[in-house]
């Protein structure tokens, strides 16, 4: 017998074979391709005649745009093929157009709307800021329990006093009281057919009065809105800033710091018979005097920052610990003042808004300081 190829076989049976081998194995085709072979009197021709449908193989197909991808950047604008480095400064360029495409799409994007703040840029520095620090804090509280160290705890008092005026109202502000006033004194007008109308009123009903005017008319004169500790820039004192919060901050060494005092907030070193509460409410007091009031919103405090201590700090300031954990509390000013006596043991103190504070935490202790006084406050 002939030695036959099985793929030969299959494209000679036809599909009806092919369905059999679907259903069946290899075995129905052998079978029938031997008495195929015994019922012929000549050997199966290999190159079968290429009129029959069944015996003619699948043409060959050519993709174009492979093809163009392929020879894409070998040959020049006259059709001569390009050198090797030619074509990768072609693949170079052709990178480096991809990426400033993607970059001025992402541009477009971000400035598609005109005059549209970016809502989600102080989210996104807030959060890159926020992340790095939480990671930080998990590398020392793992490196602190690997080493069987302890940490110590030390708790801090925001004192605020709250704005006492209403802010500067802003130019779209006073257009749109402008407007309200005006259709409030004029109200809507009708065609006179339809009867809805009034008598026409006096000129003298439709005067709005300015700002100017009305404070004129009191009977008594208002506080100015800037204090005379706005003009010199003392702040040392409450009377100050009236618009926006202002925070007690303190410049001391109590937090046994080598560099010397620092601008920093009221703190101490929590006792094992107290709350946490209750050492901030203590670190006021130690710092400013029982004479300053404070109403205290709960007993959780609003956050908390590391500290660790330098290999240079002695060791009667560290005491066996490897830090401090500093919880900061926020409570605000009721009544009182501060025992001007009591706080000279600092080297210098006052009533400072969010942005000073910031600044003299930048000035002392880097930036990365300072934006966490700038978000916790």
């Amino acid at each position: 017998m002939s030695s036959v190829c099985f793929n030969h076989f299959r494209r000679t049976l036809g599909s009806s074979v092919c369905a059999s081998a679907t259903i069946g194995s290899r075995h129905r085709i052998i079978c029938r391709a031997s008495s195929l072979l015994s019922s012929r009197s000549n050997p199966i021709d290999i190159n079968p005649p290429t009129t029959s449908p069944v015996d003619v193989a699948p043409p060959m197909r050519h993709f174009a745009a492979a093809a163009a991808k392929k020879n894409k950047g070998e040959a020049s604008a006259d059709g001569t093929p390009l050198t090797h480095q030619a074509r990768k400064d072609a693949a170079k360029q052709h990178r480096r157009d991809r990426y400033e495409s993607q970059q001025a799409r992402l541009l477009r994007l971000r400035t598609r709307r005109e005059g549209i703040p970016d809502v989600g840029k102080m989210k996104r520095e807030f959060r890159g800021w926020f992340d790095k620090e939480v990671k930080y804090h998990e590398i020392l509280e793992s490196r602190a329990r690997r080493n069987n160290e302890k940490w110590r705890i030390r708790v801090a008092a925001m004192v605020e006093r709250l704005p006492v005026i209403t802010p500067d109202v802003l130019p779209w502000e006073r257009e749109y009281f402008d407007l309200r006033d005006y259709l409030a004194t004029y109200g809507k007008e009708y065609p006179e057919e339809t009867g809805f109308m009034f008598a026409p009123d006096k000129p003298e009903d439709h005067i709005v009065p300015t700002d100017e005017e009305l404070l004129a008319g009191l009977p008594f004169t208002p506080a100015p809105r800037e204090t005379e500790a706005d003009a010199t820039g003392f702040y040392q004192t409450r009377d100050r800033e009236l618009k926006t919060r202002v925070y007690l901050a303190i410049k001391s060494d109590a937090e046994g710091n080598r560099s010397g005092p620092r601008w920093t907030l009221p703190s101490a070193i929590v006792r094992s018979d107290e709350t946490m509460l209750q050492a901030a409410q203590r670190a006021v007091a130690e710092c400013a005097g029982k004479d300053l009031e404070l109403w205290c919103p709960g007993n959780a405090p609003m956050t908390v920052n590391y500290r660790v201590y330098g290999k240079n700090l002695p060791e009667e300031v560290k005491g066996g610990f490897v830090g401090e954990k500093i919880f900061y509390y926020r409570v605000q000013h009721d009544s009182g003042d501060v025992d001007e006596e009591q706080i000279k043991a600092a080297e210098d103190w006052g009533w400072l808004t969010r942005g000073e504070i910031v600044e003299r935490v930048e000035g002392e202790r880097g930036k990365h300081q300072a934006k966490f006084f700038h978000y916790m406050l």
